[in-house]
């Protein structure tokens, strides 16, 4: 068995914080675990990613349409990194954008969320969105807009690595005063994704 997820965004959006959970849990469930993060311009918001792999997996990068699941923190990231995900993968997607330097220095227009969204068919058929920024936002913690996209990924059927073992990783990531709300993102993200394909 070989699992691989592909984790992109920019800088200070959390990654290497699932990057962790997910690894720690795999781990904990007794799998053989590899994994590799770039972390670019990541303290000006440039582009981050990370790869998760577990299973009989020897080396700790993921080549192009091996990706089970491609986990975007941002709309255009998700794009850069698209040719990665299986077709049969799952691309799970926060659409709140947050325009790179390169846009903001070249003075190009951030493409729109439906072309974003219609490119990224072309690799994966089964994308699943929502503001993960905007419902961290309304819990009160914009920050942990990443957990919910966690939680998101916890319902992808086939997930190797249990709701109960992700959720056990996530209490030891955050200390006592900060897990229930981080829970709360977490089962948030968890139904999102269980509604948007029941």
């Amino acid at each position: 068995m070989e699992y691989n997820i592909f984790l992109s965004g920019v800088g200070g959006q959390g990654i290497l914080s699932v990057t962790d959970i997910l690894c720690n849990a795999a781990v904990e469930m007794g799998f053989k675990v590899r994994g590799s993060e770039t972390h670019g311009m990541s303290q000006r918001g440039g582009s981050v990613f990370s790869n998760v792999r577990f299973g009989d997996v020897h080396s700790p990068l993921i080549t192009e349409r091996t990706a089970n699941i491609l986990l975007a923190f941002e709309p255009a990231e998700a794009l850069r990194y698209a040719q990665f995900v299986k077709s049969d993968g799952y691309s799970l997607v926060n659409t709140h954008p947050i325009p790179s330097p390169s846009f903001i220095l070249s003075k190009n227009t951030y493409p729109e969320i439906n072309a974003i969204l219609t490119k990224l068919k072309i690799y994966c058929e089964r994308i699943f969105t929502l503001d993960a920024t905007q419902l961290a936002t309304d819990l009160g913690k914009p920050i942990i807009q990443n957990i919910i996209m966690l939680g998101s990924l916890s319902a992808v059927p086939g997930l190797p690595i249990t709701n109960s073992s992700l959720k056990e990783a996530l209490k030891l990531q955050f200390k006592t005063q900060f897990y229930d709300v981080n829970l709360q993102a977490y089962e948030l993200g968890r139904k999102r994704f269980e509604d948007f394909f029941s």
